[in-house]
């Protein structure tokens, strides 16, 4: 999830660079696997096809900010609806996993549909939440003039916290 939301600071530096290292850790640990990386916001794009190549995964990564889509929102049904027409192939394979790291705010993307599609096709979903799910936290952003100030909608500040709910639904629905 490379959405705004992301940049939230209830994780150290924020959700976003949390996430980032936590995947780099994972992929330090494989042996084997393949790997792919879809970044999402208000769309979704394949930025790492699947692939053994774990240093150019790397790069790929370290270069994902909430600037690599440029439509805001967040959209985790479309998101696992790519992933299933744009990374994975038909052929019928054991362990295809959807590692999906997000704060789970969702904008009507239907995203519990979309797991139960790809649940039926084999395809396991493994949701890492990132975010306070009682509190929140608002959403930091630096204005023109270079000082730290908060993401407004309509005049009020954009407070975001994990919605665990949605996920849980969408593990539960593969």
């Amino acid at each position: 999830d490379v959405s705004r939301s992301m940049l939230a600071e209830d994780l150290v530096p924020n959700r976003l660079e949390r996430a980032k290292l936590a995947i780099e850790d994972c992929v330090e640990r494989l042996q084997g696997d393949r790997v792919a990386l879809v970044a999402f916001a208000g769309t979704a794009a394949v930025k790492c096809p699947l692939t053994l190549d774990y240093g150019f995964f790397k790069l790929m990564l370290d270069d994902i900010s909430t600037e690599s889509i440029s439509r805001g929102g967040t959209m985790i049904g479309d998101a696992i609806r790519r992933v299933m027409s744009d990374v994975f192939d038909d052929q019928a394979r054991q362990y295809r996993d959807i590692i999906l790291i997000t704060d789970g705010e969702d904008h009507d993307s239907f995203p519990v549909e979309a797991a139960q599609k790809a649940g039926e096709k084999g395809v396991r979903i493994i949701a890492i939440g990132l975010g306070d799910e009682n509190e929140g936290k608002r959403i930091p952003i630096t204005d023109e003039k270079g000082q730290k100030t908060f993401l407004k909608y309509q005049g009020q500040e954009v407070w975001t916290k994990l919605d665990a709910d949605t996920l849980r639904e969408i593990v539960k629905a593969t």
